[in-house]
């Protein structure tokens, strides 16, 4: 097997794709008239939406998405910006100078915050490095082979479309399903700019997660004017709670991760918008919608519950009108519709699909649901209890947020749904609302991880407010107002240092535990073999040397790794994917007859038709209990197969007779 991708390249993927998140959302956030925080945590969003549109529109006319026809997408986004702005200028709907929030921070505090921005990255590039043991690990969960394979599709033929690649597996005519991809756009950029292998990529737009959640929970604490200590506390929460960037990765949710870390940034844009109405502010909500869509199309109904407190907070405080809000974002939603219509109808042709919808339909006790909530923890046997301490003193002093008072009824809304769902998913109504989230409550318990982390942040800053406070009561210091000042920075220093240990490393350690699920399959103990080995790798790159032709096929099993074949080497395997719902009618015969290749035409008629020359099986499986499809069992001995390599893992049989084409 080729050696594994070195650390370099390792981390140039990581610095790759950070630059891909800064350069196409940044150029189009400038244009729209963005500047300092708002810029910087809008960008990426920006970026996702940018691309996201990008690969369907491109599909539709017929071009192919690369590099050059990304760029060319985004410059003319941000050209129709930069046009809205001048028109919102010329007619005095747009202001000349860039938004400035309510509260001014001092340049001392932009850098103490932007410190507490990198921190969280390095927690999250150490959870990861420490969760997959190693730089060139492979993500073994359940949908990681699905998005694998789609980037590497994206990437070799450059069909950005919302359906292309589910091909991978579901190849029948007429049988491709739709899947927003503004989350393999992004990484087919990376794999194509960085050389690096599809599982490194894989690492690379993953191990920066907590680092984005900080910087869009930065960026909504500054737009709302709150202080810059709340801010760097909001930052350090991201980095340390379980629930808000870690577990959904766990679990192998990748775009879902994405779409959690970049939803705080829904109520960004739509303060923006409501506080300045204008073409250049609608349509940098316009975008973030569609960026969220783009992602997952969850994220969209995530981000609206998440920001429908604010617009009650409006009209109860009479800062704004519900009919004039709801007038002014009409059209800019109607606008995110039609320039994302790819998007939009192909999520709606999912609901009258024949692909099944499996409700999980949970049932733990209301009682259990409320302290996984309380403990920032579900997959984990340790809770977090210093983040809980800190959310009660949040949400007990909720009243001092002002202008972010909202979040505490967003936890209440969203921490409600994660119950329903979790302890009555069973009941039909509760299936009905909760499928954009697949009745899934570890995705509940995510999207109340954001407003539940802002409460645990608030609680921190309120700790660090009532130091600072207590020190201007010390009759000696009232005269001396800035050595009180640097007592109180020191106190919160103090505060940071004890948490730090207190928390072991703001739970590094656990966290790691938690992402080590992805690579492990779950926990080591539960699961053996994980489906993806190095035997099989090894397989999959003595398969490339064959001279497998570029329209052929190779038979492999549904529940092993070998479906990271197409991701790994980029042949086409018949089973592209673990999951087995409505696979290809060749595929499923294959599986059920293949043994009876001399005896029965129509096994060979499918084997004519899918190219199969090859046949690849490997030895771990997706679920323990799963056992081999009996028509490519026990293939040793069949005088139609010739065994050309075997290791301890992975087998690799040629078919001796191949039907004439």
């Amino acid at each position: 097997m080729p050696p594994p991708d070195t650390s370099w390249t390792y981390f140039g993927a990581v610095a790759l794709y950070l630059g891909v998140l800064a350069v196409p959302g940044g150029l189009i956030g400038v244009a729209a008239g963005l500047r300092g925080w708002a810029l910087a945590g809008l960008a990426p969003l920006l970026t996702y939406a940018a691309l996201g549109l990008a690969g369907p529109w491109l599909s539709v006319i017929g071009l192919k998405y690369n590099v050059g026809t990304a760029a060319a997408c985004t410059l003319l986004l941000a050209a129709a910006a930069y046009g809205l702005r001048r028109l919102g200028l010329r007619r005095s709907w747009s202001a000349a100078e860039p938004d400035r929030p309510p509260v001014d921070w001092s340049r001392g505090a932009h850098l103490v915050v932007l410190g507490f921005v990198l921190v969280a990255t390095a927690l999250s590039v150490i959870v990861f490095l420490r969760g997959s043991a190693g730089t060139g690990a492979i993500f073994q969960r359940w949908d990681t082979v699905f998005h694998a394979n789609g980037i590497r599709y994206i990437a070799d033929t450059g069909d950005g479309g919302l359906f292309g690649m589910s091909t991978v597996n579901w190849y029948q005519p007429g049988a491709a399903q739709f899947y927003p991809n503004a989350y393999h756009l992004v990484g087919a950029l990376v794999y194509s700019l960085s050389g690096a292998t599809i599982p490194t990529v894989l690492n690379a737009i993953t191990v920066p997660i907590a680092g984005i959640f900080a910087l869009s929970m930065v960026t909504l604490v500054r737009q709302f004017g709150g202080r810059a200590v709340l801010a760097g506390s909001a930052a350090l929460v991201a980095g340390a709670a379980t629930t808000g960037a870690y577990e959904s990765v766990s679990s192998g949710l990748l775009p879902y991760a994405l779409c959690i870390v970049l939803t705080p940034l829904s109520a960004v844009a739509v303060q923006r918008f409501l506080a300045r109405p204008a073409p250049d502010s609608g349509m940098v909500l316009a975008l973030a919608a569609v960026g969220l869509l783009a992602v997952h199309s969850s994220a969209l109904f995530g981000g609206i519950l998440f920001s429908l407190p604010l617009l009650v907070q409006r009209w109860l405080t009479r800062e704004g009108k519900v009919g004039r809000d709801l007038l002014r974002l009409l059209p800019v939603m109607v606008g995110a519709v039609v320039v994302a219509a790819p998007h939009v109808l192909g999520a709606i042709g999912v609901t009258s699909s024949g692909y099944p919808y499996t409700a999980w339909a949970s049932g733990i006790e209301v009682s259990e649901a409320l302290d996984e909530l309380r403990q920032f923890r579900q997959i984990l046997p340790t809770a977090q209890p210093w983040l809980s301490v800190l959310m009660v003193l949040g949400l007990l002093s909720v009243w001092t947020l002002r202008r972010l008072r909202w979040i505490g009824l967003s936890a209440v809304l969203l921490s409600a749904m994660f119950v329903l769902v979790a302890c009555f998913g069973g009941l039909s109504w509760v299936i009905s609302f909760s499928r954009p989230w697949w009745n899934d409550r570890y995705r509940l318990m995510a999207l109340a991880a954001i407003p539940l982390c802002l409460l645990a942040a608030h609680g921190l800053a309120e700790l660090q407010r009532w130091i600072a406070k207590g020190f201007s009561y010390w009759g000696w210091l009232r005269s001396r107002p800035r050595l009180a000042m640097r007592l109180g920075v020191s106190g919160a220093v103090v505060v940071l240092a004890v948490g730090g240990v207190l928390t072991n490393g703001f739970y590094a350690a656990a966290n790691a535990t938690a992402v080590g699920y992805a690579f492990n399959n779950g926990e080591p103990e539960d699961v053996g073999q994980p489906p993806v080995s190095v035997d099989e790798l090894t397989a999959m790159y003595v398969l490339q040397k064959m001279g497998v032709g570029p329209n052929e096929k190779v038979l492999n099993d549904r529940i092993d790794g070998t479906a990271w074949l197409y991701a790994i080497t980029g042949i086409r395997p018949v089973a592209g994917h673990y999951d087995a719902g409505v696979p290809p009618k060749d595929a499923a015969y294959l599986a059920l007859h293949f043994r009876d290749y001399d005896t029965d035409p129509e096994v060979r008629a499918a084997v004519k038709r899918l190219d199969i020359h090859h046949v690849l099986l490997g030895w771990g499986a997706i679920q323990p209990g799963l056992m081999r499809a009996p028509g490519i069992s026990n293939l040793d001995g069949l005088d139609f197969l010739r065994r050309d390599y075997v290791n301890p893992h992975a087998v690799i049989y040629t078919l001796v007779s191949v039907p004439a084409a």
